[in-house]
């Protein structure tokens, strides 16, 4: 069978990427990038370069020909998320769209940072071995870092920090000709940006950790050059305070002397530098490796997965990262856990009905994990307060539409329902609102299973009997609130589904 080939590009604040891979075996046949630099001082205006768009567009248009060149006939653009936060992302989405006839989709942070985690997962020979011990995956862009935590060979926490060598350049530029000690004010920067950052990363930090840097470009100079020196794979801490001691204060042709530093890139020398230390003593580093996969890759291998070629699950990392967010808002593990084994049944029993997928499924499990986290503020309507702090919330893996649906489910899995709440819901595409309503049913039924929070039901069992889909509850105890609660929610699966369902009991043995 021939081989399998797919473009795949990513537009980046500097530059273009198109890689052409087989996606049976990952083997890239073609990798190119285009020095477009479409976020000339976005992070300072906010906006994207409107002169670099006809760049873009050339760019795009030759690597298209080259996916003709090599017959590739199914390709897909995605644009970074520093790119898709610019003010003007959507008249330069269309505008690249008018002239290539490609539209990008962009990537939300946390997609970026699962993105990254999945690549070194597959392409970093020693990270298995690795992550038995305290771990951390530090992905740094030009305007963000994303931090990844593994432990005893698991994925722990993620979280990302809008804070980039570029970003950090543009936002203090104007301050470098203004102040005598420009780097201290840079530190001091940096470091008050972390502070708050660092609270929510886990405890007992004060074991020493490996950490795998992704995407520093600038420094992956400096530290190759350090690395040679040092004649090892990775970098110890001492290597690498001696590397800032002789860097950190050096001017600019120095840097492109000794360091082969190209000249465009030595403004960012010394923010990334300090970004970088600060992060080395938050995770507490003893060894430092240098990865050398990007988001692209990551990209690679989610679309392997999408088409069947590869079996790689990392949905675990979602689903703990889930978790993490629940455990921030105090939701009682015993009802999420039970009301998250009931939803996820329930799906599974009920496909002649839904007629949905995989990814639909783990949206559903995500929202029963995150549902009650608005109890945190008011138990008054808490479902209200889901929706906006899921809203605000990174959810790791998820694209800002299936973060939206599942702070909307979590908004519907109680009182309110879509059909009353139009203002909420309208915006949705319509399989949009037809998934919402699909899965926040389901979650309300395994939600009223367990609405006094006692956990009377051990397990469930259902049969769909047209026109009844029978819920038998193996309980305990009785049932009395619960059946009212059911009644109650029962209604918007009817609405929903044109079935009727109802609880039978029956005693545990």
């Amino acid at each position: 069978m021939a081989a399998k080939l797919f473009g795949i590009m990513m537009i980046n604040v500097q530059s273009i990427e198109l890689s052409i891979v087989n996606l049976r075996t990952l083997r890239q046949v073609e990798r190119v990038r285009s020095d477009v630099s479409l976020g000339e001082d976005i992070y300072d205006q906010h906006t994207i370069d409107y002169d670099s768009v006809e760049q873009a567009a050339q760019a795009l248009s030759g690597f298209v020909q080259i996916m003709n060149d090599y017959g590739v006939k199914d390709y897909h653009l995605w644009g970074s998320w520093s790119l898709s936060s610019a003010n003007n992302a959507d008249y330069i989405q269309d505008q690249l769209l008018v002239r290539t006839g490609l539209k990008i989709d962009w990537l939300s942070s946390s997609q970026e940072t699962y993105l990254r985690s999945v690549a070194i997962a597959v392409h970093f020979p020693r990270f298995k071995e690795m992550i038995t011990k305290p771990t951390y995956l530090l992905g740094i862009n030009s305007g963000s870092v994303g931090i990844s935590h593994y432990d005893q060979s698991n994925f722990i926490y993620s979280r990302s920090l809008r804070l980039g060598p570029v970003r950090i350049a543009e936002v203090l530029e104007n301050l470098q000709s203004s102040v005598p000690n420009y780097v201290e004010v840079l530190d001091d920067y940096i470091s008050s940006q972390i502070i708050d950052f660092g609270r929510f990363l886990p405890g007992h930090r004060d074991q020493p950790s490996n950490v795998v840097m992704l995407g520093v470009a600038p420094f992956a100079t400096l530290f190759r050059q350090q690395q040679s020196k040092a004649g090892v794979e990775e970098l110890s801490k001492a290597d690498f305070q001696a590397l800032y001691d002789d860097v950190i204060n050096a001017s600019d042709q120095y840097l492109m002397d000794k360091y082969e530093v190209d000249e465009e890139d030595v403004r960012l020398i010394v923010p990334e530098l300090l970004l970088i230390n600060e992060l080395l003593q938050l995770t507490n580093a003893e060894k430092i490796w240098l990865g050398n996969v990007t988001v692209l890759d990551g990209l690679i291998i989610q679309e392997a997965i999408k088409l069947g070629y590869k079996k790689y699950n990392f949905n675990d990392q979602i689903v703990t990262a889930a978790k993490n967010i629940a455990d921030r808002y105090n939701v009682e593990p015993k009802h999420r856990d039970l009301v998250t084994k009931f939803s996820l049944h329930l799906f599974d029993q009920l496909k002649p009905l839904h007629h949905l997928g995989k990814r639909d499924r783990l949206l559903l499990q995500v929202a029963a994990i995150v549902h009650d986290v608005g109890s945190y503020v008011d138990p008054h309507q808490h479902y209200l307060h889901s929706d906006y702090i899921l809203q605000a919330t990174e959810l790791m893996g998820l694209t800002d539409t299936e973060k939206r649906i599942v702070a909307l489910i979590s908004r519907y899995h109680s009182a309110q329902t879509p059909s009353k709440d139009i203002r909420h819901f309208a915006n949705l595409q319509v399989e949009q609102r037809l998934l919402v309503s699909k899965l926040s049913a389901i979650l309300r039924i395994a939600d009223a299973l367990d609405d006094g929070r006692k956990q009377k039901v051990d397990k469930i069992s259902v049969s769909i009997r047209n026109p009844r889909v029978i819920i038998t509850c193996f309980a305990h105890d009785d049932l009395f609130l619960e059946n009212w609660v059911f009644a109650q929610k029962a209604a918007f699966f009817k609405e929903v589904f044109g079935l009727t369902p109802v609880i039978k009991q029956r005693g545990v043995r």
